[in-house]
């Protein structure tokens, strides 16, 4: 099964400059459920190593893996950078979602 997620290139460089994250490294997104009572998902994302059944994005220098099992939650999406908010300026929006 493929997967279509865009990355931005500004999305892996501000990783790159706020998060320390250097060119050649794997990180992992995955879906994450948040506090108790939410009921809500978001994007996680840590240094991780890439498994041969992963989805693999090579942005600016790094590598982006998502396992089968969180492709659900990131089909169709799209993460951005947007440097008017700095550290904070980090987003994903997958319209498939709000179906």
């Amino acid at each position: 099964m493929s997967i279509r997620l865009v990355i931005e290139p500004a999305f892996s460089l501000a990783y790159q400059r706020y998060a320390g994250f250097a060119p050649g490294e794997t990180l992992r997104l995955y879906a994450r459920t948040s506090g108790p009572g939410t009921g809500g998902l978001f994007y996680a994302i840590e240094k991780d190593e890439y498994m041969a059944e992963d989805a693999i994005f090579e942005v600016e220098g790094l590598r982006f893996v998502i396992r089968p099992s969180d492709f659900w939650f990131f089909d169709g999406g799209t993460l951005r950078y947007n440097p008017l908010y700095g550290e904070y300026g980090f987003s994903f929006f997958n319209p498939r979602l709000e179906e």
